[in-house]
C-alpha cells in the first residue's frame, strides 16, 4: 500500500494522550493439551482466543531466511520432535514503526523485527477436528509492503462464526521481499521474494490444513491493499496454480513495476537495488555474499524512508506486461471466483491532515478548511481508484473469460463527532475501514484509537454489518451463491455488459443493496477538467499530480495527462 491508513495516524497526537513507547506484549496462550496437531515438520501444541475458538499462533511454515537464505526462495522450515508450544505471536518481519504502532504503545520509528519471520497464525472453529474439513481463508496483511505483521488481526472471531480455518500469515517486507540485483540473477535468484513467501505459506496449508480442521480444497485468499495487491500477483502466477479456489480482494490495486526501474531506478521517489546495493555494501559490482552479508541496519538504511517498488515484473514469477492483462491471461477460462472491492472515501486518508485540506480547530481537532472542496478532492481520488481497481479491472477480466468475478463498495460512515471534529465526515469510509467489519472484531483494530471511531451507540447497527460481512465472505469460501441465505441480498457475478456491485452499509446509510456503477475514467477527468471548485490557488493541477502519483503504476497515462493539463515538460 502505498495505501494504508496514515489518515488515522494523525488522532493519537491530536485527540489521545500520549502513549507510552514501551509495548507490553500479548499474553500467551493458555496451552490445552486437546488443541496438539502434528503438522509435516512436527506436533504443535495450541490453545483457545477468548471466545473458544482453537488457535495456533506462531506456527513456521519456512525455514528463516537468514544467512545464506536471505534473497533465496524459501525452504520448508527443518523438523522438530517434541510439541512445539504455538501460544505467542511471531516476531515481526523487519520493519519501521508508524504512527499507527503508538496507537498500541510502540515508539515511531525504531526498527523492530527479525529475518527470522516467516510464520503463520492458525483459528479453528471450537469444535472442529482433523475431519472437520473445513475452508480455509488465507489472510495476506498490508501495509505498503513495508509494515505490518500477523499479530494485528485476530482470526477468531470470524474462524467462529463461519466455521472456517482462518490463517493469518507473515512475509518479507520491504527491500528484503522486493528486491532484483545482477549478482543474484546471475545465481538465478528472482526479485519477488515475498510472493513466493505466501506461495510457500499457501503450500503449507496444502499440506497441513487437514489436521487444523480445514479442506486444503477449498483455500481462499483475502487481504487488504498491499496484500490485496500481492493476491493480484498470485492470481497471475504459474508458481501459485493449484494453491487456491477464490480469491477477495479488498481495496487492492492491479499495478507492477518493470525490471529496471527496481534495479536501477535512482529518483527522489524510488531507490534501486543497484543503487541501494552500492552503498550498502561499499563496492560498485558487488557479489552475492557481499550482498547476503551486509547488516539489516545498512540495508535498510540505503533507501532512506524512499518507495519500496513491489509486484516486480521479472520474467519469471511475473510475466513482463501490466498486471491487469497479466491477470486476465493468466485466470481465463480457470473459474476461480474472484471479489473486487474498494472503500467510498478511499482517499481520504491522504487528506485528513493534510494541511492543504485541513486545519487545527483551538489547535488540537482536524476540521477540513473548505468542505466543498474537500468533499471533491476525495471523490475524484476516490472514483478514480474505484475505476481502476474495481470497475475497469472486473471487466477486463470478465471480457477475458476469468471468473466469476464480483465487485462491492464500503460505505460505513458512522464515526460521529469527536469534539469539534466530525470524523463521518473527515475519515468516513476511509482505507482499510472495512477490516474490523470482515474479522468482527473492533477492539485491536488501531489500539487506543479503536473508541474514537467505534462508538458505543453505534454498536448494534455496526455489528450486525460485521455478522453480514463475514457471512458473505465465508459463502465465497464455502463456494456457495453470496446472499443465498433469507434476507439477505443477492452478490451476482459481473456479466459481459457489466453488472451491480454490492454496497455494504448499515440502515442509517441505506443498508445492503445491489446499485449499477456507471463512472469511467475518462468521465471522471473530464469532470475534473471542468469543475469551478477547482479554479483557485491551482488546486485542478495539484490535484491530477495527486492522481497520477497515486495511480500511474495503474494507468501510466495519469502522468502525460497532468502534464498536457498542467503544461510541463
Amino acid at each position: 500500500m502505498t495505501l494504508d491508513s496514515r489518515f488515522l495516524i494523525a488522532l493519537l497526537f491530536i485527540m489521545l494522550p500520549a502513549c507510552s513507547s514501551e509495548h507490553a506484549p500479548d499474553p500467551a496462550l493458555v496451552p490445552d493439551v486437546g488443541i496438539e496437531v502434528t503438522t509435516t515438520a512436527g506436533p504443535v501444541l495450541g490453545g483457545r482466543s477468548e471466545n473458544g475458538a482453537q488457535t495456533w499462533l506462531g506456527v513456521p511454515f519456512a525455514a528463516p531466511p537468514v544467512g545464506n537464505l536471505r534473497w533465496q526462495a524459501p525452504e520448508p522450515p527443518e523438523a522438530w520432535r517434541d510439541p512445539r508450544e504455538a501460544l505467542q505471536h511471531p516476531p515481526w518481519c523487519p520493519q519501521t514503526t508508524n504512527g499507527i504502532d503508538e496507537l498500541h504503545g510502540i515508539g515511531k520509528g525504531q526498527l523492530k523485527g527479525t529475518e527470522d519471520c516467516l510464520y503463520l497464525d492458525v483459528y479453528a472453529p471450537s469444535g472442529s477436528d482433523k475431519g472437520s474439513a473445513h475452508p480455509v481463508m488465507v489472510w495476506v496483511h498490508g501495509g505498503s509492503n513495508v509494515w505490518g505483521r500477523a499479530e494485528l488481526y485476530d482470526g477468531s472471531h470470524l474462524a467462529e462464526a463461519e466455521d472456517v480455518v482462518v490463517v493469518v500469515i507473515q512475509y518479507r517486507l520491504g527491500p528484503l521481499g522486493w528486491f532484483s540485483h545482477p549478482a543474484l540473477a546471475e545465481e538465478g535468484q528472482t526479485a519477488n521474494f515475498a510472493l513466493l513467501d505466501i506461495v510457500r505459506a499457501l503450500e503449507w496449508v496444502q499440506e497441513n490444513a487437514a489436521v487444523f480442521g480445514g479442506d486444503p480444497d477449498r483455500v481462499t485468499l483475502f487481504g487488504e491493499s498491499a496484500g490485496a495487491k500481492n493476491i493480484l500477483a498470485l492470481l497471475a502466477m504459474p508458481h501459485a496454480d493449484g494453491l487456491y479456489n477464490a480469491a477477495i480482494v479488498q481495496s487492492g490495486l492491479p499495478g507492477s513495476v518493470s525490471l529496471d526501474l527496481v534495479r536501477n531506478g535512482d529518483g527522489d521517489l524510488v531507490t534501486g537495488s543497484v543503487p541501494a546495493a552500492r552503498q550498502f555494501t561499499g563496492t560498485d559490482l558487488p557479489g552475492v555474499q557481499q550482498l547476503r552479508d551486509a547488516s539489516l541496519e545498512d540495508v535498510l538504511a540505503a533507501y532512506d524512508g524512499r518507495r519500496i517498488v513491489s509486484g516486480i515484473r521479472d520474467g519469471v514469477t511475473l510475466p513482463d506486461e501490466p498486471l491487469d492483462r497479466a491477470i486476465a491471461r493468466h485466470q481465463s477460462g480457470r473459474g476461480i471466483p474472484i471479489v473486487l472491492g474498494s472503500n467510498r472515501d478511499e482517499a481520504k486518508y491522504l487528506m485528513a491532515f493534510d494541511k492543504t485540506y485541513t486545519k487545527k480547530a483551538w489547535g488540537l481537532f482536524p476540521k477540513a478548511r473548505d468542505k466543498v472542496h474537500y468533499a471533491a478532492t476525495s471523490d475524484y481520488l476516490s472514483s478514480v481508484w474505484r475505476v481502476l481497481g474495481v470497475d475497469r479491472f472486473a471487466e477486463t477480466l470478465t471480457d477475458s473469460g476469468a471468473g466469476p468475478v464480483r465487485t462491492y463498495r464500503f460505505d460505513w460512515d458512522e464515526q460521529g463527532r469527536t469534539g469539534l471534529s466530525d470524523l463521518g465526515f473527515l475519515i468516513g469510509a476511509a482505507h482499510s475501514m472495512e477490516i474490523p467489519f470482515v474479522f468482527g472484531h473492533f477492539d485491536s483494530f488501531l489500539g487506543r484509537l479503536d473508541k474514537r471511531l467505534f462508538k458505543k451507540k453505534a454498536m448494534p447497527a455496526r455489528q450486525e454489518l460485521s455478522r453480514k460481512m463475514m457471512g458473505y465472505w465465508g459463502n465465497i469460501a464455502y463456494g456457495r451463491a453470496p446472499g443465498g441465505e433469507a434476507g439477505d441480498i443477492p452478490w451476482p457475478a459481473v456479466g459481459p455488459d457489466s453488472g451491480p456491485t454490492l454496497v455494504f452499509d448499515t440502515p442509517a446509510g441505506g443498508g445492503i443493496r445491489a446499485i449499477n456503477e456507471t463512472r469511467t475514467l475518462a468521465g471522471i477527468l473530464s469532470n475534473l477538467k471542468n469543475d469551478p471548485v477547482l479554479e483557485r490557488d491551482n488546486r485542478r493541477c495539484l490535484l491530477l499530480r495527486q492522481i497520477a502519483r497515486a495511480f500511474g503504476e495503474v494507468e501510466p497515462t495519469l502522468d502525460h495527462e497532468y502534464r498536457k493539463s498542467c503544461r510541463e515538460p
